[in-house]
């Protein structure tokens, strides 16, 4: 069993059936989900009525758009179908109350396993707490400014 796990582990995706305990755990899952280019992988990470904000000019509206919209880009023509990212650092939470939260992280993505230049992110997403774990209510990514 233990060989099962570690060798699904490795093959990058995560165990979505497992329910989200812990804020900081989304950051792992969107990884995950984005390093599958499975759009299915990011259903059971928004809440129904979630909201993404893929760049400044762009809002999409619901977790049936948003899985939408990872399926165009994660598709056979599509430019994330190409891509992997990595999480940089440790996922920073902060409690707004028992069941919202906010968690920053920064992301990479990679090219042969190595950061590519100019294509560093930041993601912040909302995080809501409901009977069955944790999940992404809102969520933003952000291109990060060149270093001063």
């Amino acid at each position: 069993m233990v060989f099962g796990l570690t060798a699904f582990l490795l093959a990058g995706a995560a165990p979505t059936a497992a329910p989200v305990t812990r804020p900081e755990q989304l950051a792992d899952r969107f990884v995950a989900a984005w390093n599958s280019h499975d759009p299915a992988s990011f259903a059971p990470l928004y809440t129904p009525d979630a909201i993404w904000v893929p760049v400044a000019e762009e809002r999409t509206h619901g977790r049936q758009a948003i899985v939408g919209e990872f399926g165009k880009v994660h598709g056979a023509n599509g430019w994330a179908a190409r891509s992997t990212i990595a999480r940089r650092g440790e996922a920073e939470v902060h409690g707004v109350t028992p069941d919202v939260a906010t968690v920053f992280f920064h992301m990479d993505f990679l090219a042969d396993g190595k950061p590519l230049p100019g294509f560093q992110r930041a993601m912040i997403l909302v995080a809501v707490h409901a009977a069955d774990g944790w999940r992404i209510s809102a969520g933003q990514l952000t291109k990060e400014s060149e270093p001063r």
